[in-house]
């Protein structure tokens, strides 16, 4: 029974491989890194790069306020997505998220809070102990 259930690590690689293939497959964008970190009810990502070619080149144009806008809208959809790949992955209903992208620096940051701890097989290496 235990092997079914996935380490943390897992989890967090599942996650992070799951957003790269939504933003490459759904967005066009090959994103550069997906980092997912997963602490008790809690989960933050970070994604470099996502910001797709379109947006890149409207940006360049000048288009400040439209492309944030935009960027805007993207990240709304995108947050529903993110939601259910979390849910799938961690088998814990996701309670809020929030999500934001800065087209200055090209990266998103995702936080999440999930509505219990997700049930984890314990990694002898990762176990660290309890103050």
């Amino acid at each position: 029974m235990a092997e079914n259930i996935p380490t943390i690590g897992e989890m967090e690689r599942g996650i992070s491989q799951s957003i790269q293939a939504f933003y490459r497959n759904k967005l066009g964008c090959r994103v550069e890194k997906v980092d997912c970190h997963i602490v008790n009810k809690q989960v933050s990502t970070t994604i470099q790069n996502p910001i797709t070619p379109v947006e890149k080149l409207l940006y360049l144009h000048a288009e400040g306020q439209f492309i944030s806008e935009l960027r805007d809208r993207i990240d709304r959809i995108v947050k529903q997505e993110i939601s259910s790949i979390m849910e799938t992955i961690l088998k814990v209903k996701v309670a809020g998220l929030t999500i934001d992208t800065t087209l200055d620096s090209n990266f998103t940051g995702i936080v999440a809070l999930l509505s219990d701890i997700p049930v984890v097989r314990q990694n002898r290496s990762r176990i660290k102990p309890q103050n």
